[in-house]
């Protein structure tokens, strides 16, 4: 007979990112309150490091789904492949041109465009989704609360998350939202 009961264990494991940056935080923030500079300094890395990396996890787990969708979501090297039961494909992060959001009947998809007009469409939620947060934060300006208010909004409609932008003489820049 478990301990915990199941699906409070699950519950448990969907925060355990969270859960342990709180662990480290308070184990920081006790160091601190110990005798000596250098137990002090070690505390206080470690409250930070925990305060920290506990933001990064929140936002993470904002951007998981909570509800599971059909195919995979693999990334390797800057490119992120989607296999699906029906359709599927590869998209490499450099080539990126557009990252939309796309809402229709609470159902979400992210729309990855390249430069030159091909898609890839993959549904949120789907097995490996959550590698996405962390290739999307790697693309040049994109506003990260922006990303997370649009998948908290309920309308529907489609959504411009990031776009690469041009200069005048069509040259790429490193910055676009």
């Amino acid at each position: 007979m478990p301990f915990i009961r199941p699906e409070i264990a699950e519950r448990l494991r969907d925060w355990r990112e969270v859960l342990i940056c709180i662990g480290v935080l308070l184990l920081g923030l006790w160091m601190t309150q110990q005798p000596g500079p250098v137990v002090k300094g070690v505390g206080l890395v470690a409250a930070l490091a925990g305060a920290g990396l506990g933001f990064v996890a929140i936002r993470r787990k904002r951007f998981a789904a909570e509800d599971a969708a059909p195919g995979m979501v693999l990334l390797d090297e800057r490119e992120v492949t989607y296999m699906g039961p029906i359709a599927g494909g590869s998209v490499d992060l450099d080539r990126l041109s557009v990252l939309r959001l796309r809402r229709q009947a609470g159902r979400k998809v992210w729309l990855l465009q390249t430069e030159d007009g091909n898609a890839l469409a993959i549904p949120h939620g789907a097995e490996g989704e959550t590698t996405l947060f962390d290739a999307f934060a790697a693309l040049p300006g994109l506003h990260m609360p922006g990303l997370l208010a649009a998948l908290d909004s309920s309308e529907d409609g489609s959504v411009i998350v990031w776009q690469r932008t041009l200069d005048p003489k069509g040259l790429r820049l490193t910055s676009g939202s």
